[in-house]
């Protein structure tokens, strides 16, 4: 069976909870492993910028395990991009 490969990898919720106790080790430990080449897209309601997001995951990183590659959180951060999306009265989401 072939392999396929993904072009980008979104992550609806990226400011939340969930992505700072699971996701953002889980993609860490990815990057460490070279199985995450696909740039990540997050998006959130919240605007945030992009410095506040790669606060966030670093502390999530280190406080379930401990940063030991300072090369491999750089280059999760290189493949992290920020969408911010908003709801119109009609009910419609829009970002950028």
């Amino acid at each position: 069976m072939a392999s396929s490969h993904s072009d980008a990898l979104v992550l609806f919720g990226v400011t939340g909870d969930l992505a700072h106790k699971m996701i953002f080790p889980a993609l860490y430990a990815m990057v460490k492993r070279g199985t995450l080449t696909a740039p990540i897209i997050g998006v959130a309601f919240p605007k945030w910028s992009l410095d506040r997001l790669h606060k966030r995951a670093t502390d999530s990183i280190e406080r379930l395990g401990g940063i030991d590659n300072e090369r491999a959180l750089q280059s999760l951060f290189v493949a992290v991009q920020v969408c911010q999306w908003r709801l119109q009265r009609s009910g419609h989401l829009y970002g950028d």
